[in-house]
């Protein structure tokens, strides 16, 4: 699980998301490749799961985010641009 002071930022035209372990640094952990061109990112509040909406690939990948790897790629409509995680 991740701290509160993770961050996932997305690096959309190198088709990857970075992790920031510290806050102080700036500097990205592991780059997690997830398709093309992450246009969104949303993390689930428990901070293991992380969703990509790549644009030009036409899907969202499932970013298992303790294994830093993708888990999971669904294809939906063309070119989604953003993700949301709501708790039910």
């Amino acid at each position: 699980m991740l701290s509160e002071q993770t961050h996932t930022v997305n690096r959309q035209r190198a088709g990857r998301i970075g992790m920031n372990m510290q806050t102080s640094t700036l500097k990205f952990d592991v780059p997690i490749s997830v398709g093309e061109r992450p246009w969104g990112v949303a993390v689930t509040p428990d901070g293991r799961t992380a969703f990509t909406a790549n644009g030009p690939s036409n899907d969202v990948s499932v970013v298992d985010l303790a294994k830093k790897e993708v888990v999971k790629k669904i294809t939906v409509g063309d070119r989604p641009w953003g993700v949301a995680v709501v708790e039910r």
